[in-house]
């Protein structure tokens, strides 16, 4: 159920509409928008997207080739959470509007990229809380904002389910960007716990980030949230790499 919060965001959202209109262009390339385009992003990328997404792994959401339906790393059943699918791959005009959105300040870019992640996490609904991956202390002080929580509570409005930032880091780690894959498992270990005492026995939880490579964090993130008693751990991303 919607809760108060979010249904005065909505009433200001139309007010805000009505005084300022919508934009027009495709949050993505920039291009001109249909008329009532809810996702701000226009259909050709839309298209582009969902053609890269067409064929993925059906554990982490990476691509393969078809009639493949599970990439070499989970045929090992390496992972924790129990699926992860992303909107599309972090290039071009959405590894740009993930860059706007975390390090320019231009955070209204988590509304489209919300949409176009609900989208994404489609097959793993219904779900009863949405759960954003936390951000290391220091760089929420230099940003300022998690930008994982904004995708989150975007994301709650669309899918009709709470949003709660209940993880917390709880150790200093190198970043994961200047690591290789090995290195970001050993690099995230016993990361990450408990922000508040919450029971979440039975739950069916999404857990949303903005980008994943390895799956490391979102694993890291799985494990926590399952000692807490989830049942299920789904993943949803704005973009994932590619692996190499």
């Amino acid at each position: 159920m919607m809760n108060a919060v979010d249904a005065a965001r909505r009433l200001l959202d139309r007010l805000a509409a009505m005084a300022f209109g919508r934009p027009d262009v495709c949050a993505l390339c920039g291009a001109p928008l249909p008329r009532d385009t809810a996702s701000l992003v226009c259909p050709t990328c839309l298209d582009k997207l969902a053609q890269e997404m067409s064929w993925v792994c059906q554990v982490c959401g990476a691509p393969v080739r078809p009639p493949l339906r599970l990439c070499p790393e989970c045929r090992k059943n390496l992972y924790v959470f129990d699926g992860q699918r992303s909107a599309g791959i972090y290039q071009g005009d959405l590894r740009s509007a993930i860059a706007r959105m975390k390090f320019q300040g231009e955070r209204w870019l988590s509304r489209p990229l919300a949409h176009l992640m609900a989208g994404a996490a489609r097959e793993f609904l219904p779900v009863d809380l949405i759960v954003p991956i936390p951000l290391e202390p220091g760089s929420r002080v230099r940003r300022g904002y998690n930008q994982a929580l904004d995708l989150a509570k975007e994301m709650a409005v669309l899918l009709d389910a709470p949003a709660m930032d209940v993880l917390a880091r709880e150790k200093r780690y190198a970043h994961q960007a200047e690591l290789g894959r090995d290195m970001r498992w050993r690099n995230l270990k016993e990361s990450m716990g408990p922000r508040t005492d919450v029971n979440l026995r039975g739950q069916r939880v999404l857990l949303v980030d903005d980008v994943t490579t390895t799956g490391a964090t979102l694993d890291e993130a799985a494990r926590v949230l399952k000692g807490m008693g989830a049942e299920k751990v789904f993943c949803v991303t704005a973009a994932r790499t590619l692996r190499r």
